[in-house]
C-alpha cells in the first residue's frame, strides 16, 4: 500500500509536468525504453536500483544511461531523485501508474476478461463495445483462458467485477436452493 502511494507521488508528478508542457506520451515511451534497457541489462539494473554501490557512482551511471537514451529532463530528473531517495526499486510501480493516468486522459480503460474457452477476436471486439458504452471509455481487455468458469464469461475493470460465468450462476442457483 505505501509502495503504490509512492509510486502515484512520482507518476502524477511527472504527469502533470507532461500534461503542461503536452509531452506526457513522449515521457510514457521515454520510460518504457529505459525500463526496457533495464530489463535486457540485469547487471545494469542491480547496479542502479540496489543500494551496495554508491549513491555518486550509482548517478554517474545513470546519468550516462539516460544521456544515451535521450531522456528529456524532466524524466531524467525524476529518476535522478529515485536514485538519490533509494526508490528506484519503485519503477515499475510508477510506470503502470503512470500509464494509467495516460489511459484515463485519454479515454482508455483496461481490463481482463476471463473465459472458459478461446474467444476469437469478434467476439472480444464485441465485448469490449458494449463495455465501452457502459464506461463510456474505450475498453481495452487482456484475455485470460480459466477453465474453473465453465462457460460464459468474466470481466474486471478498475474494480468493477462483472461475472456471467456458469460457474457464477451455479453458484447463485445453490445459495437460493439452500435459503428455502
Amino acid at each position: 500500500m505505501i509502495s503504490q502511494s509512492i509510486a502515484k507521488r512520482y507518476a502524477k508528478g511527472l504527469f502533470n509536468v507532461g500534461e503542461k508542457n503536452g509531452k506526457y506520451r513522449e515521457y510514457q515511451s521515454e520510460m518504457e525504453g529505459v525500463l526496457g534497457v533495464f530489463d535486457k541489462e540485469e547487471r545494469l539494473r542491480k547496479a542502479i536500483v540496489l543500494p551496495l554501490v554508491e549513491v555518486a557512482k550509482r548517478r554517474e551511471v545513470l546519468s550516462d544511461v539516460l544521456r544515451s537514451l535521450e531522456v528529456s529532463s524532466p524524466l531524467a530528473s525524476m529518476f535522478t531523485m529515485l536514485l538519490e531517495k533509494n526508490r528506484m526499486g519503485y519503477l515499475s510501480l510508477i510506470r503502470d501508474v503512470y500509464n494509467d493516468l495516460v489511459d484515463e486522459k485519454e479515454g482508455r480503460v483496461k481490463g481482463t476478461l476471463w473465459t472458459a474457452f478461446p474467444i476469437d477476436d469478434a467476439a472480444k471486439a464485441k465485448i469490449e463495445k458494449e463495455l465501452g458504452v457502459k464506461f463510456q471509455k474505450e475498453v481495452m481487455l487482456t484475455v485470460q483462458e480459466d477453465k474453473s468458469l465453465i462457460g460464459g464469461v468474466k470481466v474486471a475493470i478498475k474494480g468493477t467485477i462483472i461475472d456471467g460465468s456458469v460457474r457464477r450462476q451455479l453458484h447463485t442457483l445453490q445459495e437460493n436452493i439452500l435459503k428455502e
